[in-house]
């Protein structure tokens, strides 16, 4: 958290102030090597201590300069700060006339403070700018921007991804390496007892399909009781064809098996599920099977044609009582491809926990399932950690 608007702006005075002290020192250093052979300080060893004074001298002439642009980015960045805690004020003074608005004011109050933790954010990225020569790399993953809260997170991704999403939903990682990454949070990630992580499959990775992902979510969200997360931070196969090599696969569950680390260490006292569906199921199983092991308490494969291993042996969850479940809908023409990436988990010696489901479900309807919906909404609320936060 950076200081405040007044703070701020005696900083970037003390800065302007001894820039320009800077300045005059480097200006008389000049002069008085320039002068030096007017004085008749000559000859070839005089010339090599004269021309070595200027060489040490030029890069006085930067510093200055880069502290008076530090100087400029506090000064816009207090009165940015002075213009939120403005707003705050007047809109504390308007809902005092309105009976019944305490919870607007608090809404809005939340994403005041969002947007000042933002602009704290965005002050200090670009004095690293201007004060290292490494290059700031805009933030692909959760984890790039620890500091920042839920709500700030989704305005800085917000601000670049070009998307109008649902009011009710929090952008949490865009972008990054290869086209298709997207995470977004639908529910309190920041205060709920537990939350969901859902993995697609193939060709969720198609715009045209995340309201339909993101009303998944929703559902399993009310369910639980909790926040659920779409999580589509790799490339998904776009058919099934490609969905028969294993790389994306193994790759993603190593971009799932991050996501996953950075809620834990944010809010290690929420219980964490996730759940791989088709394709999203051989990512979560490889996400389990290497790396350390996936923060979870509980893991459920969906219609898998299998998780990328021989047995559930091999997965690790890093969790409370962990438990690896498995189900397949008896109509899921997935079964047809069972065994592409591994046993199918429904078997009884994969070592899932196998569970029936609707028995007139398809590959699609497992959202729908109550029995799945019951079964999500026990685990998430089972045996809840005391927060350690």
């Amino acid at each position: 958290m950076l200081p405040d608007a007044p703070s701020l702006r005696h900083a970037a005075h003390l800065l302007s102030t001894d820039a320009g002290w800077l300045t005059e020192q480097h200006d008389w250093l000049t002069r008085t090597v320039r002068a030096l052979p007017g004085t008749g300080f000559r000859g070839s060893a005089a010339q090599a201590a004269v021309d070595r004074m200027h060489h040490l001298t030029a890069p006085l002439h930067g510093p200055p300069e880069q502290m008076l642009r530090v100087a400029q980015v506090l000064s816009m960045t207090a009165t940015l700060r002075e213009e939120l805690d403005a707003v705050a004020r007047r809109a504390v003074l308007a809902v005092e006339r309105i009976p019944g608005a305490e919870g607007l004011l608090a809404l809005l109050l939340k994403d005041l403070r969002a947007l000042g933790d933002l602009l704290d954010h965005a002050c200090a990225r670009q004095v690293d700018l201007l004060c290292t020569s490494i290059p700031a790399e805009d933030p692909a993953r959760l984890g790039d921007t620890p500091d920042l809260g839920i709500d700030a997170v989704h305005e800085l991704n917000a601000l670049t991804s070009g998307l109008e999403l649902p009011p009710d939903v929090r952008l949490l990682e865009i972008g990054g390496e290869g086209a298709g990454r997207l995470v977004a949070a639908v529910g309190d990630v920041e205060t709920a007892a537990s939350v969901t992580t859902l993995v697609p499959g193939v060709g969720s990775s198609d715009p045209a399909g995340l309201p339909v992902h993101l009303d998944r979510a929703r559902t399993v969200a009310q369910a639980t009781g909790g926040a659920a997360v779409l999580w589509l931070g790799y490339p998904a196969p776009t058919g099934l064809p490609q969905a028969l090599a294993q790389e994306p696969a193994r790759a993603a569950g190593s971009e799932l098996r991050v996501f996953q680390q950075e809620l834990a260490r944010r809010h290690p006292g929420q219980r964490r599920i996730v759940v791989g569906h088709s394709y999203g199921a051989v990512v979560a199983g490889r996400a389990a099977s290497s790396g350390g092991g996936l923060y979870a308490d509980d893991l459920v494969l969906l219609g898998s044609p299998g998780a990328g291993v021989g047995s559930a042996a091999e997965m690790t969850l890093l969790g409370d009582d962990p438990r690896i479940h498995a189900m397949t809908h008896p109509v899921d023409p997935i079964r047809l491809v069972a065994g592409t990436h591994g046993p199918d988990p429904t078997t009884p010696g994969f070592g899932a926990r196998v569970w029936p489901g609707d028995r007139e479900g398809d590959h699609s309807s497992y959202w729908d399932d109550p029995v799945l919906l019951g079964l999500l909404k026990g685990w998430a609320q089972k045996n809840p950690r005391a927060s350690s936060e």
